[in-house]
């Protein structure tokens, strides 16, 4: 999700720690894929290239609100928040790639499809996201209810659900140990996502400076547990 608040925390975050983390992004997404350019090593790189498109077109829209064109703007921040919410489906699939389950071709493309149409509808809901005067977005506490219980249901279950399979599959110690990181990094993932969606919901200003600060850590952390987890040794 998009991360804005105060004046001075959005220009700080937005040109220059958005950069930093989408270049973090793509060479992990370029490490994956030097290695090796399977079905799980392109699922997983995805993640991290599609999270960078957001972030980078959160960049393009914060520069461009000058224009004060609402629709273009619109478009920006929805397409913006739209790509980093649907990156985590990639997550979702990259695990069930490495549990080897049925997971046809078919399968895949229908999950990340129908996810995909979900993400559009609730970025539409009525009233959902509004932008103030300053191009600031700012979340209605129905849509904040809304993303929740559709990022829940869709992704954390899911992610429960499959780890849970995937550390009884693991026997050796070793591999438990890379999971143990995998997993922490992902649940360190979705966890600024929801603070994501808190952040842009309620606007609090001591929330919104300790959660600036906090995202840093946890999202480069979180990139590499899930890269020196398991990403590493595709």
């Amino acid at each position: 999700m998009i991360f804005q608040g105060t004046e001075w925390i959005r220009t700080l975050f937005i040109l220059i720690v958005n950069p930093f983390l989408v270049l973090f992004l793509l060479i992990i997404a370029y490490k994956v894929l030097k290695r090796k350019r399977d079905r799980a090593s392109i699922t997983l790189s995805s993640f991290y290239i599609i999270l960078g498109a957001g972030l980078t077109i959160n960049i393009i829209y914060f520069l461009v609100t000058f224009a004060e064109v609402e629709i273009v703007l619109y478009l920006l921040y929805y397409l913006a928040s739209f790509l980093t919410i649907f990156s985590f489906i990639f997550i979702i699939a990259f695990i069930n790639i490495i549990l080897k389950v049925d997971f046809t071709n078919k399968k895949y493309f229908l999950i990340v499809f129908f996810y995909a149409l979900g993400c559009v509808s609730i970025h539409l809901f009525p009233g959902g996201i509004t932008l103030t005067e300053n191009w600031t977005p700012v979340y209605s506490w129905v849509f904040f209810i809304l993303a929740y219980i559709f990022f829940t249901f869709f992704i954390v279950v899911p992610s429960i659900f499959y780890s849970i399979r995937l550390s009884r599959k693991f026997i050796d110690q070793n591999l438990k140990k890379k999971l143990k990181m995998f997993l922490i990094g992902i649940t360190g993932m979705i966890s600024t996502l929801y603070g994501a969606i808190l952040f842009n919901t309620w606007q609090e200003p001591i929330f919104k400076s300790i959660y600036s600060v906090l995202v840093i850590i946890v999202l480069f952390t979180s990139g590499l547990l899930i890269y020196y987890g398991i990403g590493r040794t595709l």
